[in-house]
């Protein structure tokens, strides 16, 4: 419990969500998305909230296949965790984000999203793909990826943003704690 909330104040939820860093010869796999509140498409890894009693490796799969139309099998390495609030009210709900890198299956790109969010799907070369996300607002979004992405590591990290998302988070990685600076300067 977080010091100086009363138990009223913390009934908020935990949402676990997922996402796969998915690379075919130096190229990632990125998709096109909007969601009705978003004002315009933005560029983002395949990923998305794990519903109710599921499990995140099955989500993982099913997320992948509806946005990209491709199968994803393990194995897979967890590349990164991002924790982060969004407000809800009076509370805010946590939120836990589970990153993946796998490499790609064969199959051809049918994006086929029951929610009508995915734009479109792009083998993107992976200085692209940085320059799409650095545009991602959102922080928990783009940090953890494009860290990844340049950073390709064996050990995953743990993304916090315990002063809230506009403020720098606190990366954990191996263990030793440090401040990363943002990619997009405007946040």
């Amino acid at each position: 419990m977080r010091i100086g909330w009363d138990t009223a104040e913390m009934a908020a939820t935990s949402k676990l969500v997922v996402a796969a860093l998915i690379v075919r010869e130096g190229d990632v796999l990125l998709v096109r998305q909007q969601g009705r509140d978003d004002p315009t498409p933005y560029w983002a890894v395949p990923g998305g909230v794990v519903e109710q009693g599921e499990f995140a490796h099955e989500a993982l799969a099913r997320e992948v296949a509806e946005e990209t139309g491709l199968t994803i099998a393990a194995p897979w390495r967890l590349s990164c965790v991002a924790q982060y609030e969004v407000a809800a009210g009076r509370r805010a709900d946590l939120w836990t984000a589970l990153t993946f890198t796998t490499t790609a299956p064969p199959g051809d790109l049918k994006p086929a999203d029951p929610d009508g969010v995915v734009r479109e799907v792009a083998w993107t070369p992976i200085h692209e793909a940085v320059r799409r996300l650095s545009a991602v607002e959102f922080a928990p979004m783009r940090e953890p990826t494009i860290h990844h992405l340049l950073r390709p590591t064996a050990e995953p990290t743990l993304w916090t943003w315990p002063s809230g998302v506009g403020e720098h988070p606190l990366v954990f990685p191996g263990g030793k704690q440090h401040i990363v600076r943002p990619h997009n300067q405007s946040r």
